[in-house]
Parts: structure tokens; C-alpha cells; sequence
């Protein structure tokens, strides 16, 4: 017999999504990341804005989905789909995302001039600048594993699996990108971070494996941790280098475009878990 592969049909029932109302699954989904956006808030009021963006996301998202979902007929990895990947559509996920940083880095300049970078935020980037291998190390595993595991957990996982099954695949992960980019509450990141929202949408969309958006989040936070760590202080306001050059900015978007071609053909699917 033909074995089926996993990554590319519809959950049958019964799963938490059809066993479950869905707007209950939405309202516990947003108090997860209100939750967390509260748990951060106090961090920073206590001057641990480092420390704040693990715990966080720890207690207020990662936690409690795993306690809501390990009860779930299909359980925790199953339901929210993180499945095994395959190197070959991780190396696309992972190009894709790079070529996409230059891409919404350009958006994200444009956009400024309609939203100005408060002063907070420039402050706040500061303030999260780690000195010392202790610090890097902390910042490193919130920005670059912690932050990308939750939200996509609850974006991906919850929100847009709950979107797909009331409405048209595209248009869910449209609106879950979007929704992505508007919890961020602020002005100046809507549009880009709206925009990687729906780039991690399509992903999972077209993957059916929550794996490669972790991974593709990750990649795209690790960028901007390294350009944290290595741009003075002085000088975190300054658009980087590839912005100025427009042939990257014309060379990304081709590249964009035919590795999302390549995810979407999903030639190189998750085995069989």
C-alpha cells in the first residue's frame, strides 16, 4: 500500500479544532500573547528587558499551549503540526527567508517616513545591546529560539490553523499575517513585520509543518540579533548596508520568488512521522 504522506493532507478528525469552538481557541490564543506582552511590560519596568523576553514568552505563550494542546486527541506536536523536516526544503525555508530581509528591511525604511521610529524603541535597542558572553548568550536564546518557538506557535499553530478552517487557505494566512504584525503594537513595524507574518503564513500554508516557520522566524531574528551585536550603539538608527545597493534589492526579490516557488512546488517534503 502507498504510504500517504503527512505533511500535505488536512487533519482528519477528530482534532481539537473540530472538537472545540473556534472562537474559544481564538480568545485563548490572544490572552496567551496578552499574557506574554504583560509579563514583558513588567520585565521591563523592572529593568530585566533581557531576561523579561524569555520568561515571557515561556509562561505566557509556550506553557499554556502546551497544557491546552497535550490534551488534544491528536496531542501537542501533532495538532500544531511540528513535524519532522527534510534538509532540502529546510535549505529553501531558510533561503527564502534571507532573500525576504532585504526585501522588508527596504519596506521597512519606506515606511518610516509615514511612521517615525519613536525614541522609545531606539532606547529600548539600547538597552537589549548585550555586552559580555553572558549577556549575548541570554539575549541570543530569547530573540533566536524562545521568541520564534512561541509565536508560531500561537500564529501559526493556533491562529491560522483556526483561520484555514473557516475560510480560504490563502486568505487565512493573510489574515493571520496581518494579525501577526498588528499584536506587535507598533506603528512603524506594521507593515514590515505584517508582511513576514504572511511570508511565514504561506510557509505553513504550503508546508502543512510548523517546523519550517519556526526555523524561518529564527533565521530571520538571528539577522537582526547579529546586527544588534555588532552595530554601535550610536548608530542602531542607520539602515544597513544591502539597503543602498538596489541591485540586491532586485536580486533578493527574484531569488524570494523562485524559492517560494520551490516551497510551494513541496517537492521535498517532511517524512512520514
Amino acid at each position: 500500500m502507498e504510504e500517504r504522506d503527512e505533511s500535505n493532507y488536512e487533519l482528519e478528525t477528530p482534532d481539537i479544532f473540530t472538537v472545540v469552538n473556534n472562537y474559544f481557541l481564538l480568545f485563548f490564543g490572544i490572552a496567551c500573547v496578552m499574557s506574554s506582552i504583560y509579563l514583558q511590560g513588567l520585565f521591563v519596568f523592572l529593568d530585566q528587558l533581557r531576561i523579561g523576553i524569555s520568561v515571557s514568552s515561556l509562561v505566557g505563550i509556550i506553557i499554556p499551549m502546551y497544557l491546552f494542546f497535550r490534551r488534544s486527541p491528536l496531542g501537542f506536536k501533532q495538532q500544531l503540526r511540528i513535524l519532522p523536516p527534510k534538509s532540502t526544503m529546510g535549505v529553501y525555508v531558510i533561503l527564502a527567508t534571507i532573500m525576504s530581509i532585504v526585501t522588508i528591511d527596504f519596506i521597512y525604511i519606506i515606511s518610516q517616513r509615514m511612521f517615525p521610529v519613536p525614541t522609545e524603541f531606539t532606547e529600548s535597542l539600547k538597552t537589549l545591546k548585550p555586552e559580555g558572553a553572558g549577556a549575548v548568550a541570554i539575549t541570543f536564546l530569547g530573540l533566536c529560539v524562545v521568541v520564534p518557538f512561541a509565536e508560531e506557535l500561537v500564529f501559526r499553530g493556533l491562529v491560522q490553523q483556526v483561520f484555514t478552517r473557516n475560510m480560504d487557505g490563502v486568505l487565512a494566512f493573510i489574515m493571520a499575517g496581518l494579525f501577526f504584525g498588528v499584536v506587535h503594537l507598533s506603528a512603524h513595524l506594521l507593515i514590515s513585520v505584517s508582511l513576514f507574518g504572511i511570508l511565514l503564513g504561506f510557509i505553513f500554508y504550503a508546508t502543512k509543518n510548523l517546523t519550517y516557520t519556526i526555523l524561518s522566524h529564527a533565521v530571520f531574528n538571528a539577522v537582526s540579533f547579529i546586527q544588534l551585536v555588532t552595530t554601535p550603539a550610536d548608530h542602531l538608527d542607520d539602515p544597513p548596508f544591502y539597503i543602498q545597493d538596489t541591485r540586491l534589492l532586485v536580486a533578493s526579490v527574484v531569488f524570494l520568488a523562485f524559492f517560494l516557488v520551490k516551497i510551494k512546488k513541496g517537492d521535498t517534503e517532511t517524512e512520514t512521522p
